[in-house]
């Protein structure tokens, strides 16, 4: 079987990154070897340096620093390895999702709505749902963006351009977007990381008056001198130790406060790191589409880079961390008053910075949403991009298909809604394709009006809303009936028509909590209220009467249908959207086939 362009692109990338692993495990090897050897030598030249002659001291600190220039190499080519494995990793995810499987990536359960107007009947989220078929974010923060696009869809044509062309130019990068995304995978940001670092910046200065600012000018030249009076025998080693109380009492003093402080950026320094590389990704990839150079503006205000500006506040956040360590931190802050030292940079670099990092970050998430909208839109070439119409409210698709559903399953059908006070009533068989017509029309109408390319070989819409009443459930909780339920589903619909909304309505099986004779004229009375509303949408129905609508209004109601054909006894489904109203039924012969007797004796 031929390989389609996608797979063939991930295949190639792929295969060189294991070629790099392999190089990096040899290269790691090396100094990991290297560094047990100068490590030996090291302890010959101390032993000889010891027994023998005092020159062998400069040869061992010669070897000391050959064994830490190799520990940096090889903790870099570690580095690399982690991320060489993410790219693996991500690689191997997005060749699995051009075989239409999704299940590695998160469908975003923890957003799901069970009151929202369209999610939960059209599968937004969850496993085996559209979200997890767009999901490439890594961050908390791209997962929230994600999940609110999905559930605010664009109604806007020149937004939904916007975006479009955005998806559209980050899908030709696929090199660009597997890095973009393995750096977010080796930095296991956890959920509460974003939220404590903005704790941290709306905490008030404790270090910026000018006193301190003088304090750590003389601290260090205090210190030398006093280290020097030592040497010399000047100073005995008793005022010496009284000494040390002096600049440990000033920082004593505030050792709480800057703990605090630090607990919420404490061991972040990958993390910012990671953030650092990834901000640097945006601002410097040259774009053309709007959104994405906006993006890129965003990220360079005012002189400032976020790239090199949250990079520097990894260096400071590292350089405070060495206070974790008692040895080194005691004898930096007897020296040079570490720890208030680094505070004041970190509260200089908080005053310069902190109105920008909420727009940095926000813009990182959208990336990070932007980036899995264009993965799969890059997996799937035989999906078309939708055109926005804005003269006149309607849907026309050509072999539209529900994008779940794998393609060699998939069976497509035209869309077909002409202007506002129009309906399509889908009557059919149980199990004919009548609830998959209806989610396939509502999933592509989401996928449209977020950018993304849909499941058809045509497909023209108007920018409007998405309403929907698939499911509808009972609650005991709220001590709702099924029937009650239903009706405050409908209500809403009718209050939001009232606002002057325009929405695609997607309605299955009308009323299905009451009786027959209530479902039917219930059933007539609302259709007729929403075609006098100027409304229009698709309704699915096993009540042929409803059908007969089309001849109280000719133009505004039009009949389809899903049959079922009984071959040899056994049941047979096209599932293809005819014209008219269904003639074939299968209720009785489904009852018959589970053993249930029908009839009298």
């Amino acid at each position: 079987m031929k390989q389609s362009k996608p797979e063939e692109s991930y295949s190639r990338i792929l295969e060189e990154t294991l070629q790099l692993k392999m190089l990096l495990s040899k290269q790691a090897k090396y100094y990991s070897v290297a560094r047990l050897l100068v490590f030996l030598l090291i302890i010959v030249a101390g032993y000889l340096a010891i027994t023998n002659s005092s020159v062998y001291w400069i040869i061992s600190v010669g070897f000391l620093a050959a064994f830490i220039w190799l520990m940096i190499r090889h903790i870099k080519v570690l580095e690399k390895q982690k991320f060489t494995d993410a790219c693996i990793e991500a690689v191997k995810q997005e060749l699995e999702a051009c075989r239409e499987d999704y299940s590695s990536f998160d469908g975003c359960a923890s957003f799901s709505d069970s009151f929202h107007h369209y999610a939960p009947d059209l599968d937004i989220f969850g496993n085996f749902s559209i979200c997890q078929m767009l999901n490439r974010t890594v961050s908390p923060a791209g997962s929230k963006i994600l999940a609110e696009w999905l559930k605010n869809s664009l109604t806007k044509a020149d937004e939904i351009y916007k975006r479009r062309d955005a998806i559209k130019e980050l899908a030709e990068l696929p090199e660009w977007r597997l890095k973009f995304r393995a750096l977010g995978m080796t930095a296991d940001e956890a959920p509460e990381d974003l939220k404590s670092f903005y704790d941290w910046l709306e905490t008030p200065a404790l270090f910026q008056k000018r006193m301190f600012g003088i304090i750590l000018l003389l601290a260090p030249l205090v210190s030398l001198s006093v280290l020097v009076l030592l040497i010399s025998g000047i100073l005995s080693i008793q005022l010496f130790i009284l000494y040390l109380f002096i600049p440990l009492a000033v920082t004593g003093l505030y050792t709480k406060r800057i703990g605090q402080r630090h607990m919420m950026l404490s061991r972040k320094t990958s993390l910012l790191y990671k953030y650092a590389r990834r901000f640097a990704m945006v601002e410097n990839e040259n774009f053309s589409s709007d959104l994405l150079n906006e993006f890129s503006y965003r990220l360079k205000p005012q002189g400032f880079s976020a790239g090199k500006s949250i990079s520097q506040l990894g260096r400071i956040t590292s350089s405070l961390d060495t206070r974790l360590n008692f040895l080194a931190g005691f004898v930096l802050n007897v020296l040079l008053l570490w720890d208030i030292r680094q505070m004041r940079r970190l509260e200089e670099w908080q005053s310069k910075h902190r109105s920008y990092l909420p727009v940095w970050f926000n813009t990182l998430a959208e990336t990070d949403a932007l980036t899995g909208m264009a993965a799969f839109t890059y997996s799937k070439p035989d999906f078309i991009f939708p055109v926005i119409n804005t003269s006149g409210f309607g849907l026309k698709a050509a072999d539209a298909g529900h994008p779940l559903i794998p393609a060699h399953e998939r069976v497509n059908n035209h869309i077909n809604l002409n202007g506002s006070g129009s309906f399509n009533i889908i009557t059919g068989a149980n199990m004919a394709g009548k609830s998959t017509y209806l989610r396939t029309i509502g999933v592509n109408l989401i996928l449209a009006l977020n950018g993304c390319p849909v499941c058809a070989s045509s497909f023209e819409c108007y920018p409007a809303g998405v309403f929907t009443s698939l499911r509808t459930t009972d609650s005991l909780s709220a001590s709702q009936s099924y029937f009650f339920a239903e009706l405050l589903r409908l209500k809403e619909l009718i209050d939001r028509l009232k606002s002057g909304e325009q929405l695609y309505i997607l309605l299955d099986e009308i009323l299905k909590g009451t009786n027959s004779a209530d479902k039917q004229a219930g059933s007539k009375a609302l259709l007729t209220q929403l075609i006098q509303m100027k409304a229009s949408g698709f309704i699915a129905t096993h009540d042929l009467e409803l059908g007969k609508l089309a001849d109280v209004f000719p133009g505004l109601v039009v009949n389809n249908s899903f049959e079922a054909e009984i071959i040899n006894d056994t049941l047979h489904f096209d599932y293809k959207l005819k014209p008219g109203i269904a003639r074939n039924m299968n209720a009785t012969f489904l009852m018959k086939q589970m053993g249930i007797t029908i009839g009298s004796n």
